[in-house]
């Protein structure tokens, strides 16, 4: 039979951040068969992941990455939350929870119940430091890395694809300029209309300075996490601008390698989703990174890379800094070798003895 996994609190993959992590949890436990569920009526294609309709018992359990553990309810605990709690209760001393975020959604009471179940696990590690202070205060010895998708490398053959479909598309890669986009809903306030305001001049901007602007459509998951309605918007404003969709693009790769493969050899980068900077860093890029959360903020300041809040974002302003950001390179393989070293400290408390 041979050891096995179950990935638990899974979302979708149809959001290609979600899709990177758990292609990368499944590289970093190759020696077991890795499982998993989703909502999704088609998932897309993850290598090495068997998806399963139900997972059943495994040896040993990962609670995936992400911000999983938001909590949409003010005072109170909505379903979804304690949804995701039963999920670390299967077989607590056999689970751990990697790259997780710990959202500003979950504080009061949803916290309290978080930290309760945490305390029973294997392991826990986070990505961002926020999240590991918070922990460590309520007493969770927790692990402090980074994003599970920084184990991913790119491949020759994803650039070689992006560029043959960023070509078809007319778009030049050494003069393109990819935005990555997202709608908010409750559990981030931000204000659409004024972000999507904020794109427009940016793609205007990008267009007066000689820069071919491509929105990159980075997840068609549920309800606001859908990017294509905003990028239509964009467009019937801007229409110079070209859409990249890998979800509709034939090509053999996983979505994830693809979007990869494009940040890699494209002239610059502004990263409004949070694993367009972790992919492009990892690609060795340096995007400009406009975060929303905690995860996106602690990127810029850990990683010291060039960036600011949506709220501070003036595209007149940051113009420059996002201009500078296509000569720079960002050394990846010491992230790439902390966040392995990492996941193996916590993978071996779930191993055979």
């Amino acid at each position: 039979m041979g050891f096995s996994v179950g990935l638990v609190n899974t979302y979708s993959t149809l959001n290609i951040g979600d899709a990177a992590i758990y292609s990368a949890l499944t590289a970093l436990a190759s020696e077991a068969k890795v499982m998993a569920k989703f909502q999704d009526a088609k998932p897309n294609y993850i290598p090495g992941l068997q998806i399963v309709p139900q997972i059943g018992k495994c040896n040993a359990y990962i609670s995936v990455g992400g911000d999983i553990f938001n909590n949409a309810r003010e005072g109170l605990i909505t379903k979804a939350f304690i949804k995701n709690l039963l999920e670390l209760r299967r077989s607590p001393q056999y689970t751990f929870v990697f790259g997780q975020s710990i959202p500003r959604s979950c504080h009061g009471l949803s916290f309290q119940a978080l930290v309760f179940c945490l305390r029973r696990l294997a392991a826990v590690c986070v990505r961002d430091s926020e999240s590991h202070q918070r922990l460590i205060k309520a007493g969770i010895p927790a692990i402090l890395s980074f994003d599970t998708a920084f184990a991913l490398s790119i491949s020759e053959q994803a650039k070689e694809k992006a560029k043959e479909i960023l070509q078809s598309l007319f778009i030049q890669p050494e003069s393109a300029a990819l935005i990555s986009l997202r709608t908010f809903d409750s559990m981030y306030k931000h204000d659409n209309q004024q972000f999507q305001q904020k794109l427009v001049a940016l793609s205007r901007k990008f267009c007066q300075q000689g820069y071919q602007p491509v929105l990159v459509i980075q997840s068609q998951a549920y309800g606001a996490d859908n990017d294509l309605a905003m990028a239509e918007e964009i467009v019937q404003q801007v229409p110079e601008i070209k859409i990249f969709n890998p979800f509709v693009l034939t090509h053999q790769l996983s979505n994830w390698e693809l979007v990869m493969g494009a940040l890699a050899i494209c002239r610059l980068i502004v990263a409004i989703r949070y694993h367009t900077s972790v992919l492009a860093l990892a690609s060795g890029r340096v995007p400009f990174n406009l975060y929303y959360s905690n995860k996106g903020k602690d990127i810029t300041k850990r990683l010291q890379i060039p960036g600011c809040s949506l709220e501070e974002f003036d595209p007149e302003i940051h113009f420059e800094a996002i201009a500078l950001t296509s000569a720079a390179t960002f050394d990846h393989e010491a992230i790439r070798q902390q966040v392995k070293q990492d996941f193996q400290q916590c993978y071996s408390r779930v191993l055979p003895q």
